[in-house]
């Protein structure tokens, strides 16, 4: 009796899907020509949503995350005093690029101003 309520327990065990883990929540901020938090580290393979608000008051801005070599391809691009989010698992180790590529006319783009960080994936 004993082995057929372990032999079942391992069947449905072995049928069931495996359940993906949920994902990482973490709050981005982008404002006057800044991210927050401009240094995120995660670790690979683990599922990751960056959840974005644009707290300016005027001035558009994205969040540019491009590392498709390392499952990684985000943009969220957000008017003022909205959010969005992007949702990544990474698959390589490494430092990729954040930053806002927003420019308007002859100014300077809002990378070149500050506008800039670094995921860390371990």
């Amino acid at each position: 009796m004993q082995r057929l309520i372990l032999s079942t327990l391992l069947m449905f065990a072995l049928a069931s899907p495996v359940m993906a883990a949920d994902p990482r929540v973490i709050e981005v901020s982008l404002d006057s020509y800044s991210i927050t938090p401009d240094h995120i580290v995660v670790k690979v393979n683990e599922p990751v949503t960056l959840k974005v608000t644009n707290k300016a008051t005027l001035i558009p801005h994205d969040l540019i995350i491009k590392a498709p070599e390392a499952g990684i391809d985000v943009e969220v691009d957000l008017r003022a005093g909205k959010s969005g989010e992007a949702t990544f698992t990474p698959t390589r180790t490494g430092t990729y690029e954040m930053l806002c590529d927003k420019k308007l006319l002859f100014f300077k783009s809002h990378e070149d101003k500050g506008m800039h960080g670094m995921l860390v994936v371990e």
